[in-house]
C-alpha cells in the first residue's frame, strides 16, 4: 500500500455553550496494508480560547471504495473545560511520495 494521508472534518460535544470543529489530515502512516494507523495533531479556537489536539487513528476500516480510520479522543483542557470528539477519517484519500512524508511531519 502506497503512503497516504486521510482528509479529517469533526465537530466535538456541546461544552459551555459552545463546540469545536476539527478539519485537517491525518498524516504520517504506520504500518502496511490493513495494519496500518495515521497520526494527527492540531489546534482549534473559538472566540477567547484555543484548544490542541493529538492523536492516533483506528486501524482501517474496510469501504465499499476503500477505507476509514475511528478518531476519538480530547481537545487538551483549557479555560478550565474540555470537548470530546468522535468520528471517521474521509474516505478520500491523497497519496504522498515518501520524500514529502518527511516533511509533513516536521
Amino acid at each position: 500500500m502506497k503512503s497516504h494521508v486521510h482528509k479529517f472534518r469533526l465537530e466535538c460535544s456541546i461544552v459551555n455553550g459552545h463546540y469545536h470543529r476539527l478539519l485537517g489530515y491525518a498524516g504520517s502512516m504506520l504500518g502496511l496494508e490493513r495494519l496500518h494507523f495515521h497520526f494527527y495533531y492540531g489546534v482549534s479556537s473559538y472566540m477567547d480560547h484555543t484548544h490542541y489536539f493529538c492523536g492516533i487513528t483506528g486501524f482501517p476500516v474496510k469501504t465499499e471504495n476503500g477505507h476509514i480510520h475511528r478518531m476519538e479522543g480530547l481537545l487538551e483542557s483549557n479555560s478550565r473545560h474540555e470537548h470530546k470528539y468522535k468520528g471517521y477519517t474521509s474516505e478520500d484519500i491523497s497519496y504522498i511520495g515518501s520524500s514529502q512524508i518527511i516533511s509533513f511531519v516536521r
